[in-house]
């Protein structure tokens, strides 16, 4: 009698512990908002399925410093994107659209065929408790193929980031993030066979990750007086006036 109730006991916590993992596994449908329509209107609330997940392929490299921010020992650095695609063997193409403040903050060139651009929030605290600490920043890289684009610093454990994949129109998008609170941290697809990527420091809303990405165009298209997209900022000129002379314009008649 004993040995019955002791396995009947058994077999309830069994069920319990099953139905507890399975309810943490789950993952959260909560809805995003955005003031861009269009992108609201293409997004999608699916759970995504975490066992089609990718993990982010570690090829041997040389050493990033400070990624994205910082350059990097074998790429080369330009004033600008369309200095920066001149050196490319395809049409390059840039996002047309960045968060709310950003602005270019350097082009260039990872293993002479991989395109990175790296933005900025101007302004933006760079410093807390007297360590570095930058936390606005958006890097867009163009390539190949998804191992290229993907071949980064970045290492979403070190995040405690999730990866998964999702079926695009024209292959699997690749997501990296928390999806139970719909947060993306960085998004890779490809599209008329090149590979793109877009990495957020600080993870932004799912919608606002889509929007980015449907807004990915040639660089020819952007207006060249976008210098917060394209770079290339404008010099000011230097006046060969004197103090005297600057003086003298400001005295009241």
């Amino acid at each position: 009698m004993k040995k019955t109730i002791g396995k009947s006991i058994f077999a309830a916590i069994a069920v319990g512990l099953v139905s507890i993992s399975y309810v943490s596994a789950d993952t959260v449908d909560q809805s995003v908002s955005i003031n861009h329509s269009e992108a609201a209107a293409k997004s999608k609330n699916v759970t995504p399925n975490m066992n089609n997940a990718s993990p982010i392929k570690q090829i041997p490299r040389a050493q990033l410093v400070g990624w994205p921010l910082m350059t990097q020992d074998s790429a080369r650095n330009f004033k600008g994107i369309v200095e920066a695609t001149q050196k490319l063997p395809y049409e390059a193409e840039a996002p047309s659209y960045i968060p709310f403040g950003y602005q270019l903050y350097t082009a260039r060139l990872d293993r002479n065929d991989v395109l990175e651009v790296v933005y900025y929030k101007r302004n933006a605290p760079i410093y807390q408790a007297g360590e570095k600490f930058i936390t606005n920043v958006m890097a867009y890289r163009m390539g190949y193929s998804v191992d290229t684009v993907r071949d980064t610093a970045y290492i979403p454990a070190e995040y405690k980031d999730y990866e998964w994949s999702e079926q695009g129109e024209s292959g699997k998008v690749y997501y990296t993030g928390k999806p139970g609170v719909q947060l993306i941290r960085s998004i890779t697809w490809t599209e008329g066979g090149m590979a793109y990527s877009l990495f957020f420091l600080e993870p932004v809303k799912a919608v606002d990750a889509e929007f980015y990405k449907e807004h990915v165009v040639p660089v020819k298209n952007i207006d060249s007086s976008r210098h917060e997209l394209l770079g290339n900022y404008p010099v000011t000129k230097i006046s060969n006036k004197t103090i005297d002379e600057y003086n003298k314009e400001r005295m009241i008649p």
